[in-house]
């Protein structure tokens, strides 16, 4: 989904509409709206697939004609490819690079993202801001109350421990547990004792689930050990929730994220 905004000196936005319409080639055809008043212009792109970011290209181009000299920025939570930032294994592509490289060559005055999985991605972007988190945790811990915060594996440590000292919220470390000899992931681990507090698992991305489905059952048990009957909460910054919500719905009593890719309901937006 491609959105487009024209923005005043004050700071005030008006929609500019954007048209597009598919060749039965399977080429993108774009055009936008024109001679809207604006001072800069402010796109937000949400990119699930391939399509939707050459949309953006077409879009950004259109723009640029429309409205020349004009400042534009680019306001995109998710970004594609963060999660292939290394080349793991010869022959691969370093494809957060090759995205990276392309939003580049646009030119774009700034570039806003959310939670980017890991610090290769704002390295590789030009003018990045990433946007704070904090206010949207702080509206789940309205929402449920004190709880201690869980960093679902060696990944999200830093970061999550990072947000649990920012919350005053206390802090659990879970990580995977790896076949030496294969590499392959056989199960989940939790170091030391849970606190008698509801669990927040905390995470930048939530795609089929297993990872969080199988950390839960590792911390119910752990509970169940320490006679605890605490519920668990999860929440995600990009919850693509490939596989629906209801295997994660059956562990924990709440979804949490700040971009909803199923528009299921019962992942409440924060």
């Amino acid at each position: 989904m491609i959105k487009v905004y024209a923005v005043s000196r004050d700071g005030a936005s008006q929609d500019i509409e954007v048209n597009t319409t598919m060749f039965p080639g399977g080429e993108v055809h774009v055009s936008v709206g024109l001679d809207i008043p604006a001072d800069s212009l402010r796109l937000h792109a949400h990119l699930p697939n391939a399509a939707a970011v050459m949309t953006l290209l077409l879009v950004t181009d259109a723009l640029r004609r429309a409205y020349p000299g004009l400042p534009l920025s680019l306001h995109m939570p998710y970004v594609p490819y963060a999660r292939q930032d290394r080349v793991a294994n010869p022959g691969e592509a370093l494809s957060a690079k090759v995205f990276c490289d392309l939003i580049n060559a646009q030119g774009y005055s700034r570039v806003l993202i959310q939670d980017p999985h890991s610090d290769v991605v704002p390295a590789l972007l030009d003018r990045v801001v990433i946007e704070d988190p904090l206010p949207a945790l702080r509206k789940v811990l309205a929402q449920v109350g004190p709880v201690a915060l869980v960093a679902p594996d060696a990944g999200a440590r830093k970061r999550v421990l990072k947000l649990a000292q920012q919350l005053g919220c206390d802090v659990v470390f879970a990580d995977k547990v790896r076949d030496t000899r294969t590499g392959a992931i056989t199960g989940t681990q939790v170091a030391g004792s849970l606190p008698a507090l509801p669990l927040l698992v905390v995470d930048d991305i939530c795609d089929g689930g297993r990872t969080f489905t199988e950390l839960a059952t590792v911390l119910r048990a752990r509970q169940i050990e320490q006679d605890l009957h605490a519920p668990l909460y999860l929440y995600v910054t990009h919850g693509i929730f490939s596989k629906g919500p209801e295997p994660l719905l059956a562990h924990y009593r709440q979804l949490f994220t700040r971009n909803n890719w199923s528009g299921d309901l019962r992942c409440a937006l924060v």
